[in-house]
């Protein structure tokens, strides 16, 4: 029997986080079908991932190989339905963070991963590796956003996409792991492409996952998750990073006003899905 591994592993701010709240969302309907394991059922995982990502090297890296089989060690090989990891985590910590400007590092993380898949379910498995990615601009600001968010950094938007300039693309970075995984496949899509599509970026990893029992039209969708308010908080949030308040203070004041900026976001949909049903 040919076992389906898939490991949906980055990259950040791609619509990971809408996929795995889908996949929360919907773990029931899936069960029977899909064996789902998000972060917290890899953990020690994707931890090993993220230390190899800021410090590179063979022993960094002999951890992740252990971590990797002790994951797929664990599982049961008798059991026949696909094995579904999600977790950016996996390709490292998010470019921005710890001096990061791409995922220098997944490729050999994901080699591991592909090796322990191959060593526990044998050399016929089908292993697929599948990365959401997106336009290289809007990515730049995307993870700007989410390192202004959550870490104190500094820098305005255009300094901080200019560090970007000779770093990898995405589709740069696939091609390298693709040959690290050889012979697992590599698959992407194109978040500004998916997302107009049923399931969003759910959508490609229904079509790569082998469920044909799978009654797709009983998943609930869910809205995008972890999106960028509209409502011009970037510049005082930089100004909170920028000031002397202590990190205590300004993650509370950060809290404060996202949570107001993602009602008064809220309200306005509401009040523009109103006016097209009276329209």
């Amino acid at each position: 029997m040919t076992r389906q591994v898939v490991i949906h592993g980055g990259f950040h701010k791609t619509g990971t986080t809408s996929v795995q709240a889908m996949l929360r969302e919907n773990a029931e309907i899936l069960a029977p079908h899909v064996q789902v394991f998000l972060k917290d059922g890899f953990e020690n995982l994707t931890t090993r991932a993220r230390s190899f990502s800021i410090d590179p090297g063979e022993r960094t890296l002999a951890k992740v190989a252990k971590a990797a089989a002790q994951f797929f060690s664990g599982l049961d090989r008798d059991d026949p339905r696909p094995i579904l990891l999600a977790s950016e985590d996996l390709s490292g910590h998010m470019p921005g963070r710890h001096g990061l400007e791409c995922y220098d590092s997944a490729g050999l993380v994901m080699r591991c991963i592909s090796v322990s898949a191959f060593a526990c379910f044998g050399d016929d498995a089908d292993v697929t590796f599948y990365f959401s990615k997106r336009n290289r601009d809007t990515w730049l600001r995307s993870t700007w956003w989410q390192n202004l968010r959550s870490t104190r950094l500094t820098l305005d938007y255009e300094t901080y996409a200019k560090r970007f300039d000779d770093a990898a693309t995405l589709d740069e970075v696939l091609v390298d792991i693709a040959k690290d995984v050889a012979p697992a496949k590599v698959l992407s899509e194109q978040l500004e492409d998916v997302s107009q599509r049923l399931y969003g970026p759910l959508d490609p990893l229904l079509d790569i996952l082998q469920t044909p029992q799978l009654d797709q039209s009983a998943l609930t969708v869910l809205p995008p998750e972890n999106v960028q308010p509209d409502a011009g908080i970037d510049a005082v949030f930089l100004a909170l990073n920028r000031s002397k308040l202590s990190d205590e203070d300004i993650q509370e004041v950060k809290r404060s006003i996202r949570k107001r900026a993602m009602r008064l976001v809220g309200q306005k949909s509401a009040r523009i899905v109103t006016q097209q049903d009276h329209a």
